[in-house]
């Protein structure tokens, strides 16, 4: 009987888990969860250069956060460019060629972007001034710097300092950013602090939302049209705080940085708030927007009105043997009529470092819809994927660490097409993949790899950049 009893109890576990992979996404979808990623380099990329970017600490399973990596490609193909934690700025040509070196002092990288004529560099720092600075691409002068502690203040004794966290640029050479602050006080409050700037290429100041108070909500993404007329950008506030100004989830302002409309998001049980920390996204032509949220749902906006197009649950928070799991919602991208979402490692709701039953079967898998919200095809990912970047018919995808399987195997640079997420190539990196970046014309890539620390004391890896060429 007791033999019957366990059957009956694990053939009930694996039916949730079968139910749960085909409600992740909406039925509609037809999604079925694809077969185990394959690692398997093709050649159709061959290494260019490897550069050393110095030490850095070797983080383990059991941190939240991991080190970061800032890299990206100039518009015009020509340059790469890659920022690292001990604050150092390195260009390089798409051939390999290092052209210069800076370091931007005792601030913390915290953003990285080219203006899109691909003259200038802009930097987003932490520090006690918080700046904002610009580089000549060609030969490393700096050109100017902007600093933000005027407005969100700075507290040394806590270390609290101000940051440009996300930069963005347009056509006409205007430069969109975010300025934050963040305050965790000793009784758990959490205060927030936020401001969008916007400057032209000398750096002269434009506008910024709001005029003439802080943003009271986490901001940590900004993303305009082509043309800037439009901007818009979401929150992520850790606690929900009831009187909060800026307590909706999706921001659409005009090209003078005034208000247009906002939207909330309703909360998923078991969470309290929606947050999103690396979207929204709008369209080169600003008619949509698409955004993804911690939770795990997806959404596709109407820019002009605000008006919801559809929403698609990709990794929504599930409970499989008393245990609320979920993987989080990373990143979306753009590209011409479709919509590409990442997912994340699966974690615990009641505490992420505590074990789940299982992984999650919407973790660490890219997502890719049509206008209408039909899904192309997925893709899913041993690891975690850090970072998206795409060109106009491929994607490329840092894959680090999973902390629920600590497979090193998985970790890489992952090259694949678009819409339809098929893998053309795998470049195998020993520690996480950090960092992607491909160029606007597909022809070459670049990742950055970071050590990490195994559970027994091992540490794999190196903190270092990889360029590869397209072989065709």
């Amino acid at each position: 009987m007791r033999k019957i009893t366990t059957l009956l109890i694990l053939g009930l576990f694996l039916g949730t888990v079968a139910a749960l992979g085909i409600h992740v996404l909406d039925s509609e979808t037809g999604l079925a969860v694809s077969s185990k990623q394959i690692n398997r380099h093709s050649g159709k990329y061959e290494k260019v250069v490897e550069v050393s970017l110095g030490k850095v600490e070797a983080h383990n399973y059991q941190r939240m956060g991991f080190t970061k990596g800032f890299v990206q490609f100039s518009p015009d193909n020509r340059y790469l460019a890659v920022g690292t934690e001990n604050g150092e700025v390195v260009m390089l040509t798409n051939t390999g060629k290092t052209l210069w070196r800076n370091n931007i002092g005792l601030g913390k990288m915290a953003a990285l972007a080219f203006s899109q004529d691909s003259k200038y560099l802009l930097i987003g720092e932490s520090s006690q001034q918080g700046y904002l600075l610009c580089f000549d691409a060609a030969n490393g002068t700096e050109k100017w710097r902007q600093a933000s502690v005027g407005e969100l203040g700075v507290e040394i004794k806590d270390k609290t300092y101000p940051a440009i966290v996300a930069i963005r640029t347009d056509e006409a050479g205007r430069i969109f950013a975010v300025g934050q602050r963040y305050i965790r006080f000793a009784d758990g409050r959490n205060e927030y602090r936020g401001r969008i700037y916007q400057l032209d290429e000398t750096g002269k100041r434009l506008a910024v939302f709001p005029r003439d108070h802080n943003l009271d909500a986490w901001v940590s993404w900004v993303s305009v049209d082509s043309q800037g007329k439009r901007a818009v950008f979401g929150t992520a506030n850790w606690d929900a705080i009831q009187n909060n100004r800026y307590a909706d989830n999706i921001y659409c302002l005009d090209e003078n940085l005034d208000r247009l409309w906002s939207r909330v998001i309703p909360p998923v049980y078991p969470y309290q708030n929606t947050t999103m920390r690396s979207s929204p996204e709008i369209s080169a032509d600003g008619k949509f927007v698409a955004g993804i949220v911690s939770d795990g749902r997806c959404f596709l906006y109407d820019t002009g009105e605000g008006r919801e197009l559809w929403r698609r649950n990709l990794s929504e928070p599930q409970k499989i043997s008393g245990v609320y799991m979920n993987a989080n919602g990373a990143n979306v991208q753009i590209v011409g009529d479709h919509f590409v979402f990442t997912t994340g490692n699966t974690y615990n709701r009641a505490n992420w470092q505590l074990p789940t039953p299982v992984e999650h079967p919407g973790s660490n898998s890219m997502f890719v819809f049509d206008l209408r919200g039909q899904l192309v095809n997925r893709q899913r990912f041993g690891g975690m994927i850090e970072q998206i970047a795409v060109s106009k018919q491929q994607a490329a995808l840092a894959v680090g660490r999973n902390v629920r399987t600590k497979d090193t195997g998985v970790h890489g640079l992952y090259i694949t097409s678009l819409p339809d997420a098929q893998t053309i190539d795998y470049i195998a990196t020993d520690g996480p993949c950090v960092g992607s970046a491909i160029s606007p014309d597909g022809r070459y890539a670049a990742a950055v790899e970071a050590p990490l620390q195994l559970d027994d004391g091992r540490v794999i890896g190196e903190y270092k950049l990889i360029l590869v060429k397209s072989r065709n």
